[in-house]
């Protein structure tokens, strides 16, 4: 009978149970509703951006071998930003002993006035500009040429 007794009633048992447990869901307030989150976008960091391919490092410029710091059209006089540059190099490193012989070059025949005027010019030009780099005068020599086809500074360490 027991087992008659389980297969007659359970489900009235079964039925009860849900009745009641309905009945006291009734009595309970829904929840409130979850209120709807939009997923916020995921903010994507832009890429870093590219580092630029390291700048040549400029050469330090410096005295020519043959000792020509300038070159010049025939009648100019005043001094390049390059040839500055060399001179201001030669002044930062040269011994303090060092005795500089510039000679200026106007070649005569190209010169529409007085080459060694021109060519005297010149090397003073590279002379005051040594000289205002630090360079003592004294140690300085000036010289020109007037018979060789340059139109020139040259330098020569002594």
């Amino acid at each position: 009978m027991s087992m008659l007794f389980h297969t007659r009633f359970a489900p009235v048992g079964l039925l009860t149970a849900a009745a009641l447990l309905l009945a006291g869901c009734a009595d309970t307030p829904p929840p409130p509703p979850e209120p709807e989150v939009a997923a916020a976008p995921t903010p994507v960091a832009p890429p870093p951006p590219a580092e630029p391919a390291p700048a040549p490092v400029p050469e330090e410029p410096r005295l020519p071998e043959d000792g020509m710091v300038a070159q010049f059209k025939a009648t100019q006089v005043k001094l390049s930003p390059e040839t500055q540059a060399i001179l201001t190099r030669l002044a930062a490193t040269r011994e303090p002993t060092e005795r500089l012989e510039i000679t200026g070059y106007c070649h005569r025949k190209d010169a529409p006035v007085d080459a060694r005027e021109i060519a005297l010019m010149r090397a003073m030009a590279v002379r005051n500009e040594l000289v205002k780099q630090g360079v003592p005068a004294k140690s300085i020599r000036v010289k020109f040429n007037t018979t060789q086809a340059l139109h020139a500074v040259k330098i020569i360490s002594n």
